[in-house]
């Protein structure tokens, strides 16, 4: 096995959010990363962006720094920010073809983590559809839907079928559960039954 680089400070510059399903926690094991819990089985944790490929940041990478989660989270979303301003992944809203309007992020994978960080997002679903909370599909590591919960948008067949296929024909899926999006820090949707469709 090649040894990894030496993380330092100037590495901060390629640490980015990535939200990974519980699996690969479980996988890698909790002690291996660096991340935290959007719901039981939606993760984000940090990793360093290799271009082309990704290593996760490990607590003993941070103390070698003398920094926090906080600390590198922050760096982290800061350069998540730049990568969205300078187009690597899109965030947006869009019409599918039963008329049903859903909000989405795709491009790569920091797709997820910006839609679900990034205040501009959740801000844009907000001023769109004239509500404060939505309900987010992380459906894999290219792509995440957001949508209100009314009942018009979720007897959507399109809604259903969009999240279906990119769960199940992406090589890397995330999950079919629901997210809570409302302007604070994304958790699990709550209420019985509304955590996924399939």
């Amino acid at each position: 096995m090649a040894n990894e680089p030496t993380f330092s400070e100037a590495t901060l510059r390629a640490v980015y959010p990535y939200v990974v399903p519980r699996s690969w926690i479980e996988y890698v094991t909790p002690a291996a990363v660096v991340g935290t819990p959007f719901s039981d089985d939606v993760h984000m944790i940090l990793v360093v962006d290799g271009q082309g490929s990704v290593r996760n940041v490990r607590p003993e990478d941070l103390d070698a720094i003398g920094y926090s989660w906080d600390d590198a989270f922050t760096v982290a979303a800061e350069n998540l920010g730049t990568a969205w301003r300078a187009g690597q992944f899109e965030l947006g809203i869009t019409e599918l073809i039963d008329g049903v309007t859903v909000g989405g992020a795709r491009g790569n994978w920091m797709a997820p983590a910006g839609a679900l960080i990034l205040g501009n997002f959740y801000q844009s679903l907000a001023d769109h559809f004239g509500a404060t909370e939505f309900a987010a599909v992380a459906v894999n590591q290219q792509c995440l839907f957001a949508f209100p919960t009314d009942p018009h948008t979720l007897r959507s067949a399109s809604l259903r079928q969009a999240i279906e296929d990119e769960f199940t024909e992406h090589p890397k899926p995330i999950s079919r559960s629901w997210l809570r999006l409302d302007g604070q820090w994304p958790s699990e949707f709550p209420g019985p039954g509304h955590r996924q469709w399939m």
